[in-house]
């Protein structure tokens, strides 16, 4: 298995920072504090800035879908829809 960079920890990174900016915005929209307003739209942009950069298939070098389902995403082998590479932790599995 020929080891490749680990995305599946910067997608739950990413996905961490998504789930926390959510309701920081929402308990924004109630207080009103300028602080919040910043925290929850950095948390945002740097959801983006992974997904958009870091989560790409490791052989076809192509984004892979930002949508995300809780069943097949975080811990079990992602399969790329575009080349059908799966990999998991950072190790590509024939």
């Amino acid at each position: 298995m020929p080891k490749v960079i680990d995305i599946m920890k910067y997608r739950k990174l990413a996905l961490l920072c998504l789930f926390i900016s959510i309701p920081i915005s929402m308990i924004n929209i109630l207080i009103g504090s300028t602080w919040l307003a910043i925290l929850g739209a950095s948390l945002f942009v740097i959801f983006l800035a992974i997904s958009l950069t870091l989560w790409k298939c490791p052989q076809c070098k192509r984004r892979l879908p930002l949508r995300f389902d809780h069943d097949t995403d975080v811990e079990d082998v992602y399969r790329c829809p575009y080349c059908e590479t799966k990999f998991l932790s950072g190790k590509i599995i024939d």
